[in-house]
C-alpha cells in the first residue's frame, strides 16, 4: 500500500538498527550490576532447578561456634590443630587443607611439634596471602618445608560488585610461579602436576593435568581465571573442628562416615571472624569458596562465559530482525511477539544455556534493552510514516465508503475479505414502534431534527460498544458485532447495547416530554449466525459494506416479533445460549417465522444477571409455570395464569390469553409441534 515506503524499508531497518546498536554498545558499561544480578539469578535458579550435588570426595571441617565454645577464642593455640592432623591421618584421608595463615611465629617447641605433625602426616596443604603490594607472604620456612604443598588463598573479587565469581589458579611474580591453594588441593588429591604448556598464554583457553586427562576451562579467552559454579554450601559434606578434635566425637563419626581418601579442607565459619565473601549464593565463608572451585573442577562442571565479540555480533543481528519485523508486520502481534521473546530469553534460555551447556550471556540487560528499543523506536517510525499516507487515503476513502471501512482498507489487518466472506457475526436491528404514524405529528425540519438526536444516541451506544453501523433506514438501524473484531465479545456487546439503548432511551423521553413529544418505544432484535460480509455496488460510483444471509434475515425478524409481544427486545436460542450465565433471559415462544420452515425458540433480554427485582423474577417463574401448561394442552389453567399475569401488566401474558381463548374453542390436533406460525413479518 506504502509504495515508497515498502522500497525504503531495508534501508531505513539498516539504518536505526545501526543507531539502536550504538546506542547499546556505547551504555553497556552502565547494565554491568543489572547483567550481575540477572547472572547471580541464574545461579540460584540453576542450583535448584537442577538439584546440583556437592562432590562426596569434599569434606569441609568449620571452626564454628561449638569450636569456640570448647576451645576458646580464635585463633587458638596451634597445638589444637595436631589431634585434627594425628585423627585424619589415621582415618586415611586423601588431602587436608588449611584456610588459616601460618606467617607468624609463636613458641618454638609448639610450631615444631606442628611441623612435625604436618610432615608425619605427609598430605597437608597450607596457604599464604597475597600482600596490598600484590607480593605473596612468605611462610615461616618450619612449616612451608614440611607440607605437601602450599598455596594463596584470596579469590578474585570483581571490584564493581564486591562479589566473587571466579579465582585465579596460578599467578607469576619474579620468574615464580604461584599456584592457589584449591589449585594445590587438587593437585595433591590427584597426585598430578600441570603440564609446562599451561603457562604459554598462546596454547589455548585451558590448562591441562596428567597427561592432558583434565581439561581445565578458563573463564574466556584472554582471561586466566576460573569461573566458579557454586551450589549451596548445605550440600556439602560438614563436621565441626572440635568433632575431629575429640578424639572419641571423631570415632563416632567414623561409624557413619567413611573419610578415607577426602579432601578435608578446615576453615572458620563463624561469626566475628573475617573470612566471609559475597557470592552468587550470597555470603559465603572462605572455606566455601575452595570447596566450591574444588567441586566445579571434580564434578566436571564448568562455567564458561559466551564468546563476547559473538554475542555482539548476535546482539546486532536481534536488533535487525526485531526492527525489520516490527516495521513490517501487525503491532499488536509483535507487541506479543516481542514479549515472549523477552519472557523466552529471561527464563527458559538460560535455564537450558546454564542447566545444559554452563555457558553463560554476558550481556542479558543490553539484549533487553535492545528489544525494547528496537520495538519502540521501530514502532514510533512506523507510525509516524504510516500517519501521514493514512491521513491522505482516508480523506479519498471516506467518499466512496464509510469511516470505519476505510480504517479496515487503510490497516490492510485481513479481519474481513471486503470482496466478500462468509464469517460468524451478531446482527442488531432496531426501529421506533408506530414511527409512521409518530412523524405525521412533525414537520420536515421537526423530524429531521428528532431523528437527528434519536440516532445520534443510539448510535453512540453502538460505537461505544464496539459495534459497527451498518446502515440506517428512516428511524431504523442495522448493526454488526464481530465483522471488524472482537468476535469472542461480540455477543454481550451486542446485548450490553440493547440495554443501554433501553435505558437511554427513557432519559429522551424525559427530554422530550418537556417539549410535549410523545413517549416513544423502540423494537430490538438480535441473532448471531454466519452472514456474507462485503462490498455490495457499483465500482467507481458508490460502494456500501453490508452483511447479507438468512442471519440477518432473521435478525430483522426477531425485531418485528417484539410488537406480539409487547417486548423491547427479543433474541434467537443461539443468543441465548452464547450469554445466558450474563443476562436474565425469559422464554418466550417457539415459533416460525415468515418464510422460514424451520422453527426457533425465541426469549426477551430483560437485564444483566442480578439486575431485575424479586417481583419481576417471580412474574417470570409464574409465566414459565404458564408455558407448561401451554405446551401440555392444558389451555385452561394456561389462560388462568395468563390473565393473572395480564392484570399485573405483563404483556406477553396478552399474547397467550388470546392463543389460549383460540385453543380453547379449536384444539389442535395431538400431534401439533406446539410451533407458532408468524404470518407476517
Amino acid at each position: 500500500m506504502f509504495g515508497k515506503y515498502k522500497k525504503n524499508k531495508n534501508f531505513l531497518s539498516l539504518v536505526l538498527s545501526f543507531g539502536i546498536f550504538c546506542i547499546v554498545f556505547f551504555s553497556s558499561s552502565f547494565f554491568y550490576s543489572f547483567n550481575k544480578n540477572i547472572q547471580n539469578f541464574y545461579y540460584t535458579l540453576r542450583d535448584e532447578l537442577f538439584e546440583k550435588k556437592a562432590n562426596k570426595n569434599i569434606v569441609v571441617v568449620e571452626i564454628d561456634e561449638k569450636t569456640l565454645k570448647n576451645l576458646g577464642r580464635f585463633p587458638f593455640e596451634r597445638t589444637f590443630y595436631i589431634p585434627v592432623i594425628e585423627n585424619l591421618k589415621k582415618a586415611k584421608v586423601g588431602v587436608i587443607g588449611f584456610d588459616i595463615i601460618f606467617a607468624d611465629k609463636t613458641e618454638t617447641p609448639i610450631d615444631n611439634s606442628l611441623a612435625l605433625a604436618f610432615s608425619q602426616a605427609g598430605n597437608v596443604v597450607i596457604g599464604n596471602a597475597i600482600l596490598d603490594n600484590g607480593q605473596v607472604e612468605e611462610l615461616l620456612p618450619l612449616f612451608s618445608n614440611n607440607v605437601l604443598k602450599e598455596g594463596f588463598f584470596p579469590p578474585l573479587i570483581d571490584v564493581r560488585n564486591n562479589t566473587v565469581y571466579s579465582l585465579e589458579p596460578f599467578f607469576k611474580r619474579a620468574n615464580r610461579y604461584y599456584e592457589h591453594f584449591s589449585l594445590a588441593l587438587l593437585e595433591s588429591f590427584y597426585n598430578y602436576s600441570r603440564e609446562k604448556r599451561e603457562y604459554t598464554p598462546k596454547y589455548d583457553n585451558k590448562f591441562y593435568y596428567g597427561g592432558n586427562s583434565i581439561k581445565i576451562p578458563f573463564s574466556q579467552e584472554g582471561k586466566k581465571e576460573v569461573l566458579i559454579n557454586f551450589i549451596n554450601s548445605h550440600k556439602f559434606q560438614r563436621f565441626s573442628f572440635y568433632d575431629m578434635y575429640d578424639t572419641e566425637s571423631f570415632k563416632t563419626l567414623q561409624k557413619s562416615f567413611d573419610f578415607k581418601d577426602k579432601i578435608v579442607i578446615i576453615g572458620t565459619a563463624t561469626k566475628g571472624i573475617k573470612d566471609v565473601f559475597m557470592t552468587p549464593n550470597g555470603i559465603e565463608y572462605g572455606v566455601y569458596i575452595h570447596a566450591n572451585f574444588l567441586n566445579t573442577i571434580l564434578n566436571r562442571d564448568y562455567l564458561i562465559y559466551f564468546n563476547n565479540t559473538l554475542e555482539w555480533i548476535l546482539i546486532f543481528c536481534l536488533i535487525i530482525l526485531s526492527v525489520y519485523f516490527n516495521l513490517s508486520r501487525s503491532s499488536y502481534i509483535l507487541i506479543w511477539s516481542n514479549i515472549a521473546i523477552i519472557v523466552i530469553f529471561l527464563l527458559i534460555l538460560p535455564i537450558i544455556i546454564i542447566g545444559f551447556t554452563n555457558i553463560i550471556i554476558n550481556h542479558p540487560s543490553e539484549i533487553l534493552f535492545a528489544l525494547f528499543v528496537s520495538l519502540s523506536s521501530s514502532n514510533i517510525t512506523k507510525y509516524i510514516i504510516e500517519n501521514k499516507e493514512k491521513i491522505k487515503l482516508n480523506k479519498a476513502l471516506s467518499e466512496y465508503v464509510s469511516k470505519d471501512i476505510a480504517q479496515e482498507i487503510i490497516s490492510g489487518e485481513g479481519l474481513v475479505n471486503l470482496d466478500g466472506a462468509e464469517k460468524n457475526i451478531a446482527i442488531l436491528f432496531s426501529d421506533i414502534e408506530g414511527f409512521t404514524t409518530m412523524s405525521e405529528d412533525f414537520s420536515p425540519q421537526e423530524l429531521v431534527a428528532f431523528l437527528r438526536e434519536y440516532l445520534q444516541v443510539m448510535s453512540d451506544i453502538i460505537i461505544e460498544q464496539r459495534g459497527f453501523i451498518n446502515k440506517y433506514e428512516g428511524d431504523a438501524i442495522m448493526a454488526l458485532w464481530g465483522s471488524f473484531g472482537y468476535e469472542d465479545t461480540m455477543l454481550e456487546d451486542a446485548c450490553n447495547t440493547a440495554l443501554l439503548q433501553i435505558s437511554s432511551l427513557k432519559e429522551l423521553n424525559k427530554i422530550w416530554q418537556e417539549r410535549e413529544i410523545s413517549p416513544v418505544n423502540i423494537r430490538i432484535g438480535i441473532h448471531t449466525g454466519k452472514a456474507i460480509l462485503g462490498n455490495i455496488g457499483a465500482k467507481g460510483k458508490k460502494l456500501e459494506f453490508t452483511a447479507l444471509g438468512d442471519s440477518v434475515n432473521l435478525a430483522s425478524r426477531l425485531e418485528g416479533v417484539n410488537k406480539y409481544y409487547g417486548t423491547n427486545i427479543c433474541v434467537s436460542e443461539d443468543v441465548f445460549e452464547g450469554v445466558k450465565n450474563i443476562y436474565e433471559f425469559r422464554f418466550l415462544d417457539k415459533i416460525r417465522v415468515k418464510g422460514k420452515k424451520i422453527a426457533i425458540n425465541i426469549y426477551e433480554l430483560l437485564a444483566r444477571k442480578g439486575e431485575i427485582s424479586k417481583e419481576k423474577r417471580e412474574i417470570i417463574e409464574i409465566f414459565q409455570t404458564g408455558l407448561d401448561f401451554y405446551f401440555s394442552f392444558n389451555f385452561k389453567k394456561a389462560k388462568t395464569i395468563f390473565t393473572r399475569l395480564l392484570k399485573l401488566g405483563d404483556k406477553p401474558s396478552e399474547e397467550y390469553v388470546k392463543r389460549c381463548d383460540f385453543f380453547i374453542k379449536n384444539p389442535p390436533p395431538p400431534d401439533w409441534d406446539k410451533v407458532w406460525q408468524m404470518i407476517n413479518k
